[in-house]
């Protein structure tokens, strides 16, 4: 099959196939998603310089990120630039700012050989759409893996993260705990919930789920929780943020509000992002090793770049909880 035969299919012209080939950006959005289609369902591989896509190389990877708003991917960028440096790689980041139509149009880069692997730091796409991609391209996942998919991915144990905080909150007494979360990032958000959860049920302590509050990330969710929090009959004596940005919000709500925060009320968030350390009063945080998970994340790609079926791993890394003034230290 040819670039001839894939327009007689989709009833198109040969310049147009070559376009979305290309990745022209002229080429409307129902027309690439057809042509795309068909080379798929045909496993058409274009040759545009004399020889087979499969032997040619761009030398670049990419970045998926779902937001540039979380300094918490910084560092993750960095550990994967400077593996890929190392292999002569380029790093190409790109931001969905969780749109699934832009994410599908990044990924269109990997079909069309203008990436030769990419890193997810999210993606909406469901485990059978994951699954479908990475045993074609290579493709593998960064801190949120998507649940039922089949794909290599480094993450931390967020459950046991969560369910350590939890657990040492309560041991030295707090009866009362909040947990902020966000209501997206599925693959965190279920296990640091479930970390929550496993703690009380461990400590045979009820939990009232008026408690568990869920919104976003942004700083103003944060307080937005807190101004909740203080119209319950209880006040808890301490709160687990699923973020730092949730956590700063949270401080910030509870100071105006003349809450002494490490005194009155612990928190802690989650990420341990450079601000932890110089807010006041200074933020108790559960850290990931986010320049060594972007390390291991080249690494795993770099094996499918060698071989797209080589074995899927799972890789954890350790986490660890960092105590500063918000939780008395």
């Amino acid at each position: 099959m040819n670039i001839k035969d894939i327009a007689e299919i989709c009833g198109l012209s040969v310049a147009t196939i070559s376009r979305v080939i290309n990745n022209d950006p002229r080429v409307a959005d129902s027309t690439r998603k057809k042509v795309l289609s068909v080379i798929e369902k045909h496993n058409f591989m274009p040759n545009i310089t004399g020889r087979s896509l499969r032997t040619q190389k761009s030398n670049k990877i990419l970045v998926l990120l779902p937001t540039m708003d979380n300094q918490f991917y910084t560092s993750i960028i960095e550990g994967i630039q400077d593996k890929a440096e190392e292999k002569n790689y380029a790093t190409l980041v790109a931001v969905t700012n969780l749109d699934q139509t832009k994410e599908l149009k990044y990924l269109d880069m990997l079909k069309m050989n203008h990436v030769d692997g990419c890193i997810s730091l999210f993606n909406t796409l469901d485990p059978e759409k994951i699954n479908q991609l990475s045993s074609k391209f290579p493709f593998v996942q960064c801190c949120e893996k998507t649940i039922g998919a089949d794909v290599s991915n480094v993450v931390i144990d967020n459950e046991t993260a969560v369910f350590e905080t939890t657990s040492e909150f309560i041991k030295n007494g707090h009866k009362t705990i909040a947990f902020i979360s966000g209501d997206y990032y599925k693959y965190s958000e279920r296990s640091r919930e479930a970390g929550f959860r496993r703690a009380h049920q461990q400590a045979d302590m009820f939990l009232d789920e008026k408690l568990i509050i869920k919104h976003f990330y942004k700083y103003t969710d944060g307080a937005d929780a807190v101004k909740y929090l203080m119209h319950l009959e209880k006040m808890p004596t301490a709160i687990v943020c699923a973020s730092d940005s949730l956590a700063i919000g949270a401080i910030s709500e509870l100071k105006k509000n003349d809450y002494k925060v490490g005194k009155d009320i612990f928190v802690i968030g989650f990420d341990n992002t450079s601000i932890t350390e110089f807010y006041n009063p200074s933020i108790s945080s559960i850290a990931q090793p986010r320049y060594e998970l972007g390390q291991e994340a080249f690494n795993l790609l770099h094996q499918k770049l060698i071989n797209i079926h080589s074995t899927n791993k799972k890789i954890i890394l350790p986490y660890k909880i960092i105590h500063r003034e918000s939780t008395g230290y």
